[in-house]
């Protein structure tokens, strides 16, 4: 996700953060992910979530003879990660989707941002958010609850860019955090360098904001 894609993102929710900061649930909502506060919203955007959810229900690939590449189809993918610890089951899939090559939206769809359905990543691969589409619509088909998953649009505070990363939700405080740029898959209190802008799954998205 490049710079301009990522910021053109931000305002999308049509919510300033001093409003949100003035609402009463700002001073009684806990911190989680990466220390923000979340602000539950209806899905009405980005459309370019909504376009790749409608993309996928009309293509999908998760049935047991579809060929993901030379050596595995999907039933020998759910193989290795069912019956497993959820753990492992992310490890499983954040280790499979990254050896898919990085490309950019411009490279593959002639277009500063696209998101890609699962079925599109699988033919050409794609960039940062494409691959949280993938690892995100991979464990929903291995019994992940979707309530316990967001793809996460972050501002990387190191080099000033935007990426996106997937959420998975534990009890308590526990985040998991599948990343294209980790083959690890590591927890949200052990990365200091993401500052979440907000965040989607297929049944509501978040604003986040740094509690004063």
């Amino acid at each position: 996700m490049k710079d301009a894609a990522f910021f053109r993102h931000a305002p999308a929710f049509g919510v300033s953060v001093a409003l949100l900061l003035q609402l009463p649930s700002a001073a009684h909502a806990a911190p989680r992910l990466f220390g923000t506060v979340e602000f539950q919203m209806e899905l009405k955007k980005p459309q370019s979530w909504l376009d790749a959810m409608k993309r996928n229900e009309k293509s999908p690939i998760f049935f047991d003879e579809k060929r993901f590449n030379s050596s595995t189809l999907w039933k020998d993918l759910k193989k290795q990660a069912e019956g497993k610890p959820l753990s492992e089951q992310l490890r499983i899939v954040n280790s499979f989707w990254n050896r898919w090559p990085y490309r950019t939206d411009r490279e593959v769809y002639g277009r500063e941002d696209y998101w890609a359905a699962p079925y599109e990543f699988l033919a050409k691969s794609g960039d940062c958010e494409d691959y949280c589409i993938a690892k995100y619509y991979t464990l929903k088909a291995l019994g992940v609850p979707v309530e316990k998953m967001r793809i996460v649009v972050v501002k990387e505070t190191i080099r000033d860019i935007g990426h996106a990363i997937l959420a998975v939700y534990g009890d308590g405080d526990d985040i998991s955090i599948l990343d294209n740029l980790s083959e690890a898959v590591r927890p949200a209190s052990r990365i200091r360098n993401y500052a979440p802008q907000f965040s989607v799954n297929e049944k509501n998205r978040w604003v986040h904001v740094k509690p004063r």
